[in-house]
């Protein structure tokens, strides 16, 4: 009797003891994580505009948000359970004219309770009548009066400018260093400055962010913050109209610094270990192109660590048939030499259809089938030298109607440079409301002012220094907001372009090695962001600290997930997994292949 008392004691005090350890190493997962958090897209006037909800849908399912579609129903909660549920709530632009009234009033309590609100251009501007309202229904909570003029209606103007008052706050806006001019308005590849659609608004009590000087200071960004912690951003452009348009830089870049560094939303990493992504796409058009890949190589620019989109017109022509010209990639004499030594730097792939300058000028006139064996000649030669298949294009002189697309992704490609959404990450592109990127990823151009190739900076006179000092701001940029971007240009042996591409290949390289940056081809970073996509993240907060949970068929190395720690501490738990701490972000990645995980944090005390 004694013996067994006293082996159930023994038994009981191990078992203590496992808690005890389990405790004490944080084992043990928090219970209380009760609330799925998530942004809130909220719509009130459901079926209005089907093309701006599927443009805001796509940004937040590209950079990984969780988020939902709520109408005023789901509003019916206490302002607290509210902002637990839903940190923030966006109002896009012509989907909210209309608020029913209790809205106004809960939105209000839920800012002053800590919740953050992004108001879009015309949220609250009409009443049940369709009547434009003296004044909109927030534009006390905004701190901004975006409604009529005194003694008029609402004025909207197309040509209105989107400017800051310095390049860094436009980066900590998510404004790609490059994408200003000189006068810090928002600018573009080949056009410069661009034009926006605003209404004049005139602030009450907001902070003013970014506006359009043109018109006398008019407000386009602006901030109001409340004590509670709550914060209304007001943006006076219909951004999912800009999307819609090839445009996609200003939906994402407010919507991602508004639910990052307002609403600290947690989020699935687009990037692969939620490191920063360069591409660089060398576009070898002709022979003119083979002389400069050997001074290339001597000046450390092409080096074994670093995996460009290197893209070839493989025929023996550029401007005409018969002409001579081309990088004739199939000649062993002339360029399969160089396509052989080129695929130890990279992947190789299609730049446009066999004759550079006669397929570019010549693309939309040429029937179908024309096309077609133009862009299969190519395709097919490159392949046969590497023994790959092409998974990347690039459009000769920029010209890539979306008809291209139905080629490319019948024939196996996954991601293509494009002249469109200058200066964003991968996505997949809308074009006068319509996708036309299907299952492609496009990769837009990073342009520096209206300018983007080498060769296009040296014949505007920008200094080299300066040059440099782009490559540098754009890194810091793409590191430190965990982003995907691309640059372009060609083979050059001048002397400004070596000097400016050894010193890119030089720092890229360092923050390789020092793992704050990866340098891979477009079809690496399109393959990841394909699974990236299929993945299913949830996000459960409790008093204890959160339950995460991911899901992927396809598997689930690489993904990353972020969450926003603050001043706290938190013991993390779970399977093949990998962290670190960058600011109050805690990054976490799933190192194997696995096609479910949970991760745990605990918060300690």
């Amino acid at each position: 009797m004694v013996k067994i008392k006293f082996r159930h004691y023994f038994l009981g005090l191990i078992a203590f003891l496992i808690l005890l350890i389990v405790a004490s190493t944080g084992w043990l997962q928090p219970t209380q994580a009760t609330h799925q958090v998530r942004a809130g897209l909220l719509i009130t006037t459901p079926g209005a505009d089907q093309g701006t909800l599927a443009a805001y849908g796509a940004v937040l399912k590209e950079e990984g948000f969780p988020w939902a579609e709520v109408g005023p129903g789901d509003l019916n909660l206490s302002p607290r359970e509210l902002v637990a549920r839903y940190p923030a709530l966006i109002l896009p632009e012509g989907l909210n004219q209309v608020l029913p009234s209790p809205v106004p009033r809960v939105l209000t309590d839920y800012v002053h309770s800590g919740g953050k609100v992004l108001l879009v251009y015309d949220p609250g501007t009409r009443g049940a009548g369709g009547e434009r309202l003296p004044e909109p229904a927030l534009a006390g909570l905004a701190g901004v009066n975006y409604g009529p003029a005194p003694g008029g209606d609402q004025q909207t103007y197309d040509s209105g400018y989107w400017q800051f008052s310095t390049p860094q706050v436009a980066a900590s806006w998510g404004i790609t260093p490059g994408k200003l001019d000189r006068d810090n308005a928002v600018s573009s590849y080949g056009y410069g400055r661009l034009r926006y659609r605003h209404v004049r608004a005139r602030l009450l009590d907001a902070r003013l962010i970014a506006f359009d000087s043109q018109a006398g200071l008019n407000p386009v960004i602006t901030e109001k913050s409340y004590p509670s912690g709550g914060s209304v951003v007001f943006v006076n452009i219909p951004l999912g109209y800009y999307k819609q348009m090839s445009d996609d830089l200003a939906l994402r870049s407010i919507v991602r610094t508004f639910l990052i560094k307002y609403a600290h939303l947690p989020r699935l990493v687009n990037t692969p270990r939620g490191k920063g992504g360069l591409v660089v796409n060398f576009h070898l058009d002709s022979n003119a192109h083979i002389g400069p890949l050997r001074a290339m190589i001597q000046r450390g620019i092409f080096r074994p660590d670093l995996h460009y989109s290197i893209h070839i017109t493989a025929g023996p022509d550029t401007y005409r048939p018969g002409d001579g010209y081309g990088f004739d990639a199939a000649s062993p004499f002339k360029g399969r030499p160089w396509v052989e030594l080129m695929q130890r730097y990279g992947a190789i792939g299609s730049h446009g259809g066999w004759i550079h300058n006669y397929f570019a000028a010549n693309l939309e006139k040429l029937p179908r089938q024309e096309v077609w064996r133009y862009l299969a000649l190519n395709c097919d030669t490159l392949a046969g030298i590497t023994g790959q298949p092409v998974l990347e294009y690039s459009a000769p002189v920029g010209n890539h109607p979306a008809f291209v697309n139905e080629w490319l992704q019948q024939h196996g490609v996954l991601a293509y440079y494009s002249p469109g959404d200058t200066g964003s990450s991968p996505t997949r592109s809308i074009f006068y409301g319509r996708q036309v990127s299907g299952s492609l990823w496009s990769f837009p151009i990073t342009p520096y002012q209206k300018y983007a190739a080498l060769e296009e900076l040296m014949a505007a006179g920008v200094p080299l220094e300066e040059v440099k000092s782009w490559f540098d701001d754009l890194l810091n940029f793409i590191e430190e907001e965990h982003a995907i971007r691309l640059i372009y240009t060609h083979a050059s042996k001048k002397e400004y372009a070596l000097a400016a591409l050894a010193y890119l290949a030089n720092r890229a390289a360092r923050d390789q090695e020092e793992g704050r940056l990866l340098v891979w081809p477009m079809s690496r970073f399109a393959s990841f962001l394909n699974r990236h996509e299929q993945a299913q993240a949830t996000f459960n907060r409790g008093p204890a600290g959160w339950v995460i949970k991911l899901k992927n068929k396809a598997g689930l190395a690489d993904l990353t997930v972020a969450v926003h720690t603050g001043s706290h501490r938190y013991r993390v738990t779970g399977r093949y997994l990998t962290w670190w701490q960058e600011g109050e972000w805690l990054y976490i990645t799933t190192t194997d292949g696995i096609v479910e995980n949970e991760i745990y944090l605990r918060r300690l005390k």
